[in-house]
């Protein structure tokens, strides 16, 4: 793995880290719907310069109690990492987005434009908007872990329209090849 990539991928997990919501169900049963992409891009650092190799990682992850449906918005997390001449430059960005998720075949998942503000490491805010979608065109591969305990996944491609600070910063398919993008499913009973 090259050096900046070694940087880049412990700041985008930690990044990452910061982004989940505080209170995440503990107690089971429950079903917990999933889809996630990664883009490669090339960006502009805070001093100007341009920069490649950034990372822009994108999930939707919602957890559903046992007799509920999912609601029309479901948790979305945009988190960025990149390297500028100066340092490590990463931003985060989560809030609730309008969610159409195919549950039950996992062939598409579509995240409305969802606007707000993203905070970077360095005590900045940045305007985003984010819009995203997902369709799954791998076989469903159904996996029982344990008891009661399922998951459904397919791979697939993903496609995104996100402007930062007023400028677009990606319109495209995903193009970081591992993991692919995915849509899952896990239930607990």
């Amino acid at each position: 793995m090259r050096p900046s990539l070694r940087l880049l991928a412990p700041a985008l997990v930690a990044l990452t880290a910061l982004l989940v919501p505080a209170a995440a169900p503990a107690a089971s049963p429950f079903t917990e719907q999933r889809a996630q992409a990664t883009w490669s891009i090339s960006f502009t650092c805070p001093d100007g310069s341009t920069a490649s190799d950034g990372r822009l990682f994108i999930e939707t992850d919602n957890f559903i109690d046992p007799g509920a449906t999912a609601g029309p918005t479901a948790p979305l997390r945009v988190a960025f990492s990149g390297q500028c001449p100066d340092g490590t430059f990463s931003w985060g960005f989560f809030a609730q987005a309008p969610t159409q998720f195919d549950a039950n075949n996992l062939k598409s998942v579509v995240i409305g434009t969802t606007t707000g503000t993203a905070r970077d490491n360095r005590g900045g805010t940045h305007t985003i908007s984010v819009s995203v979608s997902w369709t799954g065109t791998s076989a469903l591969q159904t996996t029982v872990n344990t008891a009661g305990s399922k998951s459904k996944k397919r791979t697939g491609s993903a496609t995104a329209n996100i402007v930062f600070d007023g400028s677009t910063l990606v319109n495209g398919a995903a193009n970081f090849p591992f993991p692919a993008p995915f849509i899952e499913v896990d239930t607990e009973k």
